[in-house]
């Protein structure tokens, strides 16, 4: 299919699933229930993820499970889109499942080294393993981080990880979790460089300053509370950033602590991750994910015959079932409607 016609195609079912997506007032009769049963009662009875919930009881669903039954519909959405690329656009698109994958493999990480759970690992995999060859029967009998690395050789994921296996336990996760992005936007940068220029224009155009973010963040988190050496922030920082090249990112890891880092992004577009204010540290990623969705609500209204809709919409789907899962935690937890409401991406 050419071009210009995958685009009218995809672009139109996309404007279709688009039109499914949650209203302000779904939110804010979701964060006003009382239970996890009650929120998936609702989605299955008023929304578009009532398809996601096909076959279930509401009613006997616990907080995990509604986050299970999310992930396997956005899979469901990913494999419907895909099914309309080939080459090297299906290629591209194929990184996606790559990214929920590495969600996946960071839970399991936690679960090993902070919960020491090792009881229900499997539950927690929707994406890991379906897509590409990971050994499931190791990583699940995996107890230690370096285990679950020794799990992942063969795949696509070893070559980043397996310098982290040094039999010691010190930060070792947050290096994991830093080694698997690290290996995700290497992966995907070779792919964007096989679609066309206009596209990777309208690819760097939206991700360009989520790497910027991420770079800023990654830096800030290893100095603060990993004390990382600057070399080592570095090494792990992201190429192809929109306003950050080599050598400004050298010299934000090379700063000697977090203030003359916040020094530095404070006159950039970012300067509102590190305002030094008591909610900073908390909030940082959701002010992130925040400035990411006002873009991509940009881009999409724009509905131009390039990746930019493909890409915000998929963004957006995730941006909004992660909010539900946090609207299910909090009502779990029985935050205060107000509260409640400072933990969504989408602005209520």
């Amino acid at each position: 299919m050419a071009k210009g016609s995958m685009y009218r195609v995809v672009n139109t079912k996309i404007a279709s699933m688009s039109s499914r997506l949650l209203r302000d007032e779904d939110y804010k009769k979701m964060i006003a229930l009382k239970s996890p049963s009650v929120i998936a009662l609702y989605l299955k009875e008023n929304t578009a993820y009532g398809d996601f919930f096909k076959d279930q009881d509401p009613n006997l669903m616990h907080r995990n499970e509604i986050e299970r039954l999310l992930k396997e519909g956005l899979i469901n959405l990913m494999d419907k889109l895909i099914h309309y690329f080939n080459g090297d656009y299906r290629n591209f698109f194929k990184c996606f499942y790559l990214k929920y994958e590495i969600y996946d493999l960071k839970r399991i990480a936690r679960l090993v080294h902070i919960d020491k759970n090792f009881e229900h690992l499997r539950e927690n995999l929707v994406f890991a393993g379906k897509y590409r060859y990971i050994d499931m029967d190791m990583l699940l009998k995996a107890q230690s981080i370096e285990e679950i690395i020794e799990s992942l050789e063969g795949t696509v994921y070893h070559p980043f990880l397996k310098n982290l296996v040094n039999g010691s336990t010190t930060e070792t996760l947050y290096r994991f979790e830093m080694a698997l992005d690290k290996a995700y936007f290497s992966i995907l940068e070779e792919n964007v460089k096989k679609i066309s220029e206009e596209d990777q224009r309208a690819f760097y155009d939206l991700y360009g300053s989520y790497i910027d973010m991420l770079n800023i963040q990654w830096i800030y988190r290893g100095k603060k509370y990993y004390k990382l050496t600057p070399e080592e922030i570095f090494n792990y920082s992201i190429n192809r950033g929109n306003r950050f090249n080599y050598k400004k990112i050298k010299t934000f890891c090379y700063a000697k602590d977090t203030n003359e880092l916040s020094k530095m992004i404070e006159n950039t577009p970012y300067g509102f991750m590190l305002k030094g204010d008591s909610l900073q540290d908390i909030f940082m990623e959701r002010r992130m994910n925040r400035f990411m969705y006002f873009r991509l609500k940009s881009a999409k209204k724009r509905f131009k015959m390039d990746i930019s809709i493909l890409l915000s919409f998929m963004e957006l789907i995730e941006f909004e079932i992660r909010d539900i899962i946090s609207i299910v935690e909090n009502v779990r937890y029985g935050m205060e409607y107000e509260e409640a409401k400072k933990y969504l991406i989408k602005a209520i």
